[in-house]
């Protein structure tokens, strides 16, 4: 298969649809007529050639206009192409990219995004079917690109990077999609366990018990209504070559399953919620990728992992639970849960004396509300990491928006009977939630906040990003471990 990109203001879309559509006695420009492709972005025309032709299909996708063309827009090229070409049941595949005059003739983001898109589009998820289907056909993938200049070395070290990324992704996507009778907490500990094994990193399982000792009562608080107990998962990961003082801690919200303990959620609210360990997932996911591409700082994945359920030794409304930083925490809404592990994993992450701190967390609906399913929201309470994150969810492509840390609204977490309560009113609700998690961070510690409520799942396919588990910000997550690789 033939992948030709083309912009919707080349009006001859370029010189390499040119030359094909002539070879091919304008077979292209007749399809392109027929099924009125202007080139803008994402929209597709697939053309059937003879089976004597040496190719057998081309396929022409909209990059938009040039002066928008982005990274981004090539990476769903690429995750477009390899599923269109793995359904026709292509053996290999060449991409044209077209010249991009708006950055350096140097610059191969574009090429390398291509590539990525082909990795992370040629995702499946079929462990749990007795017919699996057609398993992916595409075999090998050759680049051709009219835009001169590009270094080798850069290119093989992007390539390389991405191919790690998507390693991580796809992991993420697997633990994501698998149901929750069977990725319980200490099946999602097996997981880092096997991860550990498979990269040298130094593993630590914490049981019940030995939450106990580290007075995480939070934690075990949203646990005890479980026949599943709770666990503490911490990876670490050390450079062989350090080149940079940062020490990084990723925490993740995992959360095998929420019925929503005693004050259950609707039966409808409750068919996906074995999503709710989505951080976690994102965080064991950038584990994996960091492990492969090896970045030059310490990284700590720490997983506060649990089930939510409704039974008689779950916690109620109205119990307060004292956890490991000392706050005492008045229960109101035991729904309102994966915050509560946090804060315990948070205090946890502090006693490996980290640089940074940046927890993930599928932890508000009220997040979705307000940036929909395909953008998380960015609670940074530090501008250096700001900075840092923007920097590298820009590389990644992912969608993050800023949001406030409105302190006027801290007044709504105040409890008469205890240090602080687990949910405020209801406007605002993903602005509380992340302010409650910052009373368990020291100001002194540069610490951000990632809700991923909405990306960390689709319900149906685009681009690069299949239906079900994303593996949503497991690429940034590892740009932002690069980011210092070339300081000492």
């Amino acid at each position: 298969m033939v992948g030709i990109g083309v912009f919707s203001d080349h009006t001859d879309r370029g010189p390499v649809f040119a030359e094909l559509d002539q070879e091919l006695d304008g077979a292209l420009s007749q399809c392109c007529s027929e099924e009125d492709f202007t080139g803008k972005p994402g929209q597709q025309v697939i053309v059937s050639l003879p089976s004597k032709s040496a190719v057998r299909r081309v396929f022409i996708y909209g990059l938009g206009e040039q002066t928008s063309y982005t990274s981004e827009i090539a990476r769903r090229f690429g995750g477009d192409l390899i599923r269109v070409a793995n359904r026709t049941s292509a053996a290999a595949i060449v991409a044209h990219i077209p010249d991009d005059n708006s950055v350096e003739e140097s610059s191969i983001q574009p090429i390398v995004a291509l590539c990525e898109g082909v990795f992370l589009g040629n995702y499946r998820y079929t462990s749990y079917l007795s017919d699996k289907g057609r398993s992916p056909t595409v075999e090998h993938l050759h680049i051709a690109s009219t835009q001169g200049g590009v270094n080798e070395t850069a290119f093989h070290t992007g390539i390389q990077r991405v191919r790690a990324c998507a390693q991580g992704v796809n992991l993420a996507r697997d633990l994501v999609n698998m149901p929750p009778n069977d990725l319980v907490p200490s099946r999602l500990a097996s997981e880092a366990e096997a991860l550990a094994t498979r990269h040298q990193l130094d593993c630590t399982i914490l049981h019940a018990a030995d939450l106990e000792r580290e007075e995480m009562y939070l934690h075990l608080g949203v646990g005890q209504g479980s026949s599943h107990e709770p666990k503490l998962i911490h990876l670490t990961y050390t450079p062989k070559n350090k080149t940079s003082d940062r020490v990084i801690a990723f925490v993740g919200k995992g959360l095998t399953f929420d019925a929503g303990g005693l004050s259950l959620k609707p039966p409808d609210a409750m068919m996906t919620m074995k999503i709710d360990m989505g951080g976690a997932a994102a965080v064991l996911g950038a584990m994996e990728g960091i492990a492969v591409s090896q970045p030059g700082c310490i990284v700590h994945g720490i997983v506060g992992a649990a089930e939510n359920m409704p039974d008689g030794a779950a916690i109620r409304p109205g119990d307060i639970i004292t956890g490991k930083k000392g706050i005492s925490v008045e229960i109101l809404n035991t729904d309102a849960e994966g915050r509560l592990v946090l804060a315990d994993a948070l205090a946890y992450a502090q006693d490996q004396k980290p640089t940074e701190v940046i927890n993930l967390a599928t932890l508000t609906g009220a997040c979705i509300v307000a940036l929909g399913t395909n953008t998380a929201g960015a609670f940074i309470r530090d501008e250096d990491i700001y900075t840092r994150l923007k920097q590298a969810w820009e590389i990644s492509g992912e969608k993050f928006w800023r949001m406030p840390l409105s302190l006027d609204l801290r007044e709504n977490l105040e409890s008469d009977v205890a240090d602080i309560k687990n949910i405020g009113d209801r406007s605002g609700g993903a602005i509380t939630a992340g302010l409650f998690l910052s009373e368990f961070v020291d100001q002194t510690v540069p610490w951000a906040h990632l809700d991923v409520a909405g990306p960390v799942f689709a319900a149906k396919a685009r681009g690069y990003i299949p239906k079900g588990g994303t593996g949503f910000a497991v690429r940034t997550l590892v740009e932002y471990t690069h980011l210092d690789d070339h300081t000492a």
